[in-house]
């Protein structure tokens, strides 16, 4: 029975607010250097592939927002697919406005198909490491 005297406290919100502000800021960042007219000032002299860049990119993303989820307490499996389709729509916006004339980019279909690889990466990492974590408090609880 909870004691009424002592209600538990309510959970932190502001870690959850500062990963929602880093998933969104990364987000500006990402779409801005998408349609960046010239990506290669942005990448160097010797950038990686093209693709792998994609992956990387949608990974950082989607492991930003399921950390988000997590810190929230919302990381579930509805909430982690309605976090990857809503990700996945924002790749095709990002790659469908690329080739709009003041971009001077083009799309690449197969780009949409490595930043959905990205975001899969990125939200399995995160679900692992916290499903990981938990098992570990479990443990070190004594329950198991």
């Amino acid at each position: 029975m909870p004691d009424l005297d002592h209600p538990r406290p309510p959970r932190a919100a502001w870690p959850a607010r500062l990963l929602a502000a880093a998933s969104v800021a990364y987000a500006c960042v990402l779409a801005w250097a998408t349609h960046h007219p010239k990506p290669e000032d942005l990448l160097g002299r010797n950038p990686p592939s093209d693709k792998l860049v994609h992956v990387g990119a949608y990974t950082v993303l989607a492991a930003l927002v399921a950390a988000t989820l997590a810190a929230a307490g919302r990381l579930s499996p509805r909430g982690m697919r309605i976090a990857a389709v809503s990700l996945a729509a924002f790749a095709v916006v990002d790659e469908a406005t690329q080739p709009l004339p003041w971009f001077r980019r083009t799309a690449d279909p197969l780009d949409w198909i490595f930043d959905v690889v990205g975001i899969a990466i990125g939200m399995a990492a995160v679900a692992g490491l916290v499903a990981l974590m938990r098992r570990r408090a479990r443990c070190s609880d004594g329950r198991q």
